[in-house]
């Protein structure tokens, strides 16, 4: 398969999920002056999966509230507006591709597991940096390799040969990929991340995660995807197939004006994170 292929085999996958309509509805109600936290919780209890993954975060131990909190508009509160918008994407996501079944020899439970952990590490590198949307940041951590799946799931036979020689070589799987396909998981995602019309600062985040050479694509939000990517590999926070933790581009450590310093308390701010953001994957 040759990379100019790519853009027809996957344009070919009719059963493609579309971007989940609650999160389409939530984003364009939170980009509304006068929404309401009312209303917000409104659109949120038209899902109860959804719904009642909401009120399981709110109500675990990472918050420690005495009283149960069982009212939505409560917890929209609580969580805020930026934490909800996170929040729905990632479980709206994971309830549509769970859906979906693969005879592909892939860890889906570790993949969505990293993904999440991908999602935190990377939003809270971009808080540290001072970056003006962390929320984004966690969507781009999120999608990173949403490639990888779409693999598993379309070219489940290919993407063993992939899997089976990463784990016997411990070579990157965009180099794996390359050989077998002729394309990446970068590519694949940055596809459906623009099908789902994502902004271009997000489908860089997918694209270039890797930050391969001198890429031009590099800002902070992909940098930020980046480290967290890292991070997320060193700390063992599920896995989505690699074998070698990653070096860190230089380039995008100095895009990010972090200090060796800051990785202590960003660390530690990571792992609370990520046992909080978990229970959407229960």
């Amino acid at each position: 398969m040759k990379p100019d292929h790519i853009e027809k085999i996957v344009g070919s996958i009719d059963r493609l999920p579309t971007l989940p309509a609650i999160y389409t509805r939530l984003s364009h109600l939170l980009a509304q002056s006068d929404s309401t936290v009312r209303t917000i919780a409104e659109v949120i209890s038209e899902d109860p999966t959804i719904a009642a993954k909401i009120l399981k975060i709110v109500n675990s131990a990472f918050y420690g509230f005495p009283k149960k909190i069982g009212n939505l508009q409560r917890a929209v509160v609580i969580l805020g507006l930026n934490e909800i918008k996170s929040m729905v994407f990632a479980t709206s996501i994971l309830k549509t591709f769970t859906q979906l079944d693969s005879v592909c020899e892939f860890d889906m439970k570790s993949y969505w597991e990293h993904s999440v952990g991908c999602a935190v590490s990377a939003r809270i590198v971009a808080e540290a940096a001072y970056l003006k949307s962390p929320e984004d940041v966690f969507t781009g951590g999120l999608l990173h390799d949403i490639g990888k799946l779409i693999h598993a799931l379309y070219l489940p036979q290919e993407f063993s040969r992939v899997i089976a020689e990463v784990e016997q070589t411990g070579i990157p799987m965009i180099e794996s990929e390359q050989g077998v396909f002729g394309f990446t998981h970068t590519h694949t995602g940055r596809i459906l991340a623009e099908k789902w019309h994502f902004p271009e600062e997000t489908v860089n985040m997918v694209a270039h995660h890797h930050v391969e050479g001198d890429s031009p694509k590099l800002s902070k939000g992909v940098a930020a995807v980046h480290l967290g990517n890292t991070l997320c590999i060193a700390f063992g926070l599920g896995s989505a197939g690699e074998r070698v933790v990653p070096t860190v581009n230089q380039k995008a450590w100095e895009i990010l004006g972090l200090q060796i310093s800051d990785l202590e308390s960003i660390s530690g701010r990571i792992h609370k994170s990520f046992r909080e953001a978990s229970v959407i994957l229960e």
